[in-house]
C-alpha cells in the first residue's frame, strides 16, 4: 500500500486506528491497542449473534416474534391494537420494529436506542440466557472473540454493568478482526463462525427506499425500558438512505439516486458510531479493512477515507490501460483522464471471437516460432474499429490443439517457457496493442490441463503463470482469461486459485475473466476479488434471444462484474451478426463474434469488421458506462434502451417501424447523436428541445431503419 496515502488517512481522520490488507495489519496510528466504546458501531455484533442464534436453534427463525421471549410486549399499546405483538427479530435487526412509536412493526425505519436496548436484553438475556455479569464470558468471548484471538479483551460492558450495559468496548485492531471475519464470509481459519449465506446477506441486503422514515409519534414502551444511549423520546436519529442492512451501513443509493459513499466500492460496508467518529469498514474488492476510534470523522466526510484507501491499495494501471470502471464495474474504461470533468473515457469491445489458435497458425519452425498469417490478421483488423482477438496459450494437453500448441521449450512443460516463442508473441501483441486491439488471452483451452495438483497452484504452474503475466503485463489492451469452458478441467476453487496467482503477479491490475459452458449465472465467482468479467457462452441464434439472455446475466451481475458475450453459436456474418452485436451491447455486454476464423471459408469481410467498429465508435462517443438497462423506457419503435434516466439515453431499433421514442422524459434541451448501424453514418443534432413525458423523434433522412440514437441532456 502507498505509505503517503496511508499517512494522509491518518492526518485526515485523526484519533487512533489501524488498516488491514489481505489479513495483515499493515498500518496503525495512535494507540490501536486501546479498548474504547464504539457507540452504534456495536450494532452489527448484535445482528451477528442473532444469525448465530437461528443457526444454533435457539431461535426458530429470523421472523420469530420478539414477544415469545419478552411477553410484556404483548400487553402494551392496546389503543394501537397491541401492535408490538407483531414485532419480529427481523424487524429489530433492520430497526423497523417501531418500538416506542405509533407506527406498526415493519412499516417504517426508526434509528432508536430504546429499541436497541430492548434488542440487546432480549437476545442475550432471554435467547442466550446470559446476564450483564456473564455475557462477555458466556457469549462474546466463548462464541466469537476468543476464536480469532482478540488481544485486548473486548467487552459488552464498555462502561461497566451499571452504565448502559450492552455498549461494546473494543480496540481498533480487535474490531478489524470482526471485519476480516465478514470479509471471509463468516469463516475464521477454517472454522465457520457464522454461516456463509448469513454473513453475505448481512452486508448486502439494504432496506429498499420504499420503506419510509418514521413519523416519530411516541407510543408506549414496556415498564422500566432502558436505553443504550440517546434519552430522547421518541428517538429518531436518522434515515436509512437505502444503505442499512442488518444493522450494517452499506454503500447503497438513496431516494435521490445518490450513492452513500461515491468514492468507495459499491460493495463496501461499515459499522459506524457517533456519526462516524468510531467505526470499522470493509472494502472487499481491495481486501482492506480500516478500524478507528476517537476520530474527527463525522465532522469530516467518511467518503474521503474510502477514496484515499482506494488509492493506497490499488495496483497502478498503465495510462490508457483497459480497466474496470471504479465507479461502475459493470463496464470497462480507459485508465486516462482526457476530460475536464475528471471522468475516465469509456471503453467498448466488439470484434472477432476467434481464431482460438491464433498463436499457432502456420508451420512450426525449429526454434518453436510460427510462419503463419498472424500479422496479416492484425493488419486486416487494424483501422476497422473492430478491437479484439480471442486467443489461447495452451491448446495441447487435452485442448483442441496439437501437441505443440503451447509456449514451452520443445513443447515440454518440464523445460519451462520458450523465450523465442514469447518474443514472437510480443511482436504480434505489440502490433495489436498499438492498433487498439484487445489481446483476449486465455491461459488454457477447454479441457487443457497440464498439472495434476488438485485445486492448488504448485510451483511449476505458478512459474508458468507468472512468466506469462510478467512478460505481457505491460500491454494496455489486454484481458486475462483463466480458461475456456473451465468446468471441463477445473473446479471453481482451482479457477479462483489460478486467478489469484494471475492477480498477484500482475502489477497493473488488468481485468481477469472466466469463461463457462453455456449459461448465464456466474454465482461461483461473483464476489471473487480477482475476477472481474464473465465470458459468456450462450448458444441462441436470434438477436432478441441473445438480448434477453444478456439482460438476465446483467441482473445476476448486479454491477459486481462486467459481461462479455464471447461465444454464441452461429453468430454469422453480415446483417445478422451486426444485429446480434447490437442486441448484446444494448443488453449490457461486450461482444465477440464466434467462428470469425480468418480462413477462406469463414473469414469476416471488411464490412463485418467495420460494422463492429461502428458499434465501438458510437458507444465510446457516449457515456454508456454511466448507464444501466432500461428497456421499460422504450417507446414508439424502440426495441432496447440503455439509460441514466433524466440525463442520458441510448435507444436502438433493428428494423424501425415509426419513430424512435423514450418514455418519461424530463423536459429540457438535449443533444442527439444518431447512427445508421448498417452504414456507420452519424448525424448530430444540438440543442433539441424535448417536452416532458413519453416522446418520439423522426430519424434523420440519412439514417436507415437499423439505427440508434444517443440522447444527452445539455448543460445548463
Amino acid at each position: 500500500m502507498d505509505p503517503v496515502k496511508l499517512d494522509a488517512i491518518k492526518d485526515y481522520a485523526g484519533g487512533r486506528g489501524c488498516i488491514v490488507r489481505h489479513g495483515y495489519l499493515v498500518y496503525t496510528w495512535g494507540d490501536a491497542t486501546r479498548r474504547g466504546d464504539v457507540a452504534s458501531a456495536l450494532k452489527p455484533w448484535i445482528s451477528h449473534f442473532l444469525f448465530k442464534a437461528v443457526e444454533d436453534g435457539r431461535l426458530a427463525s429470523l421472523d420469530t416474534k420478539v414477544g415469545e421471549f419478552e411477553p410484556r410486549l404483548n400487553d402494551i399499546n392496546a389503543d394501537l391494537g397491541y401492535k408490538d405483538r407483531d414485532m419480529t427479530f427481523r424487524h429489530m435487526a433492520y430497526q423497523i420494529a417501531c418500538y416506542g412509536l405509533t407506527d406498526a412493526p415493519g412499516t417504517a425505519f426508526d434509528y432508536n436506542d430504546w429499541h436497541m436496548a430492548l434488542f440487546f436484553d432480549t437476545l442475550f438475556g432471554k435467547v442466550y440466557g446470559a446476564n450483564h455479569e456473564d455475557v462477555d464470558d458466556m457469549v462474546l468471548h466463548a462464541m466469537l472473540t476468543d476464536i480469532p484471538q482478540c488481544q485486548d479483551n473486548p467487552t459488552f460492558m464498555a462502561f461497566g454493568t451499571s452504565d448502559r450495559p450492552g455498549r461494546l468496548g473494543i480496540s481498533p485492531r480487535d474490531f478489524a478482526r470482526f471485519g476480516l471475519l465478514y470479509l471471509n464470509k463468516g469463516n475464521w481459519n477454517g472454522q465457520q463462525l457464522i454461516g456463509e449465506q448469513n454473513a453475505t446477506m448481512a452486508v448486502s441486503s439494504p432496506l429498499p427506499n420504499a420503506v419510509p422514515r418514521t413519523t416519530a409519534d411516541a407510543a408506549e414502551m414496556i415498564p422500566g425500558q432502558r436505553t443504550l444511549g440517546s434519552r430522547r423520546i421518541p428517538d429518531n436519529q436518522c434515515d436509512h438512505q437505502g444503505s442499512y442492512s442488518w444493522l450494517w451501513w452499506v454503500n447503497g443509493v438513496n431516494r435521490e439516486g445518490r450513492r452513500n459513499w461515491p468514492d468507495a466500492p459499491t460493495n463496501a460496508y461499515a459499522a459506524l458510531g457517533h456519526g462516524d467518529k468510531r467505526g470499522m469498514a470493509v472494502l472487499p474488492g481491495l481486501e482492506v479493512i480500516i478500524s478507528w476510534n476517537d476520530s474527527q470523522l463525522g465532522q469530516k466526510p467518511l467518503n474521503e477515507v474510502f477514496r484515499l484507501l482506494g488509492e493506497a491499495a490499488a495496483d497502478v494501471p498503465l495510462r490508457g490501460q483497459i480497466v474496470a470502471d471504479p465507479a461502475n464495474p459493470a463496464w470497462l474504461v480507459y485508465n486516462r483522464d482526457d476530460n475536464s470533468d475528471g471522468k475516465l473515457d469509456p471503453f467498448f469491445m466488439c470484434g472477432p471471437g476467434d481464431p482460438e489458435g491464433f498463436l499457432y497458425r502456420g508451420a512450426r519452425n525449429p526454434d518453436g516460432t510460427r510462419n503463419g498469417d498472424q500479422m496479416a490478421i492484425v493488419k486486416k483488423i487494424k483501422g476497422t474499429g473492430a478491437n479484439c482477438i480471442y486467443l489461447q496459450a495452451v491448446r495441447s494437453h487435452g485442448g483442441d490443439g496439437g501437441a505443440t500448441h503451447n509456449p514451452f521449450a520443445g513443447s515440454d512443460p518440464n523445460k519451462g517457457l520458450d523465450e523465442n516463442i514469447l518474443n514472437q508473441w510480443e511482436t504480434w501483441f505489440a502490433a495489436m496493442d498499438d492498433s487498439g486491439i484487445v489481446i483476449y488471452f486465455f491461459f488454457y483451452d477447454d479441457s487443457a490441463r497440464i498439472w495434476d495438483t488438485g485445486d492448488t497452484v504448485e510451483a511449476e504452474e505458478r512459474a508458468f503463470i507468472q512468466g506469462l503475466v510478467n512478460r505481457f503485463e505491460h500491454r494496455k489492451h489486454l484481458i486475462w482469461c483463466v480458461a475456456e469452458e473451465y468446468q471441463e478441467a477445473y473446479t471453481d476453487k482451482r479457477v479462483k486459485n489460478i486467478a489469484a496467482t494471475i492477480r498477484a503477479a500482475d502489477e497493473h491490475n488488468h481485468v481477469i475473466a472466466v469463461h463457462k459452458w453455456s449459461g448465464l449465472t456466474f454465482d461461483e465467482f461473483a464476489d471473487d476479488p480477482n475476477i472481474g468479467q464473465f465470458a459468456i457462452q450462450y448458444n441462441k441464434e436470434t438477436p432478441s434471444a441473445l438480448h434477453s439472455g444478456v439482460v438476465t446475466a446483467w441482473a445476476g451481475a448486479n454491477g459486481r462484474y462486467n459481461l462479455n458475450m464471447s461465444e454464441a453459436a452461429n453468430h454469422g456474418f453480415g446483417s445478422m451478426a451486426r444485429k446480434k452485436n447490437w442486441a448484446c451491447a444494448m443488453g449490457g455486454a461486450y461482444v465477440m463474434a464466434l467462428r470469425w476464423q480468418f480462413d477462406s471459408d469463414s473469414a469476416p469481410s471488411l464490412s463485418d469488421l467495420q460494422a463492429c467498429g461502428h458499434l465501438v465508435g458510437f458507444f465510446e462517443s457516449t457515456n454508456f458506462n454511466e448507464m444501466a438497462l432500461h428497456d421499460e423506457l422504450r417507446h414508439g419503435g424502440t426495441e432496447y434502451v440503455l439509460a441514466r434516466p433524466g440525463d442520458s439515453y441510448i435507444a436502438y431499433a433493428s428494423n424501425l417501424a415509426g419513430d424512435l421514442g423514450i418514455k418519461d422524459m424530463i423536459a429540457g434541451t438535449y443533444a442527439f447523436s444518431w447512427i445508421d448501424a448498417a452504414t456507420g453514418t452519424v448525424i448530430r443534432q444540438d440543442r433539441v428541445v424535448v417536452e416532458a413525458g413519453s416522446q418520439t423523434w423522426n430519424r434523420p433522412a440519412a439514417v436507415g431503419d437499423e439505427l440508434a440514437v444517443w440522447i444527452k441532456k445539455a448543460d445548463d
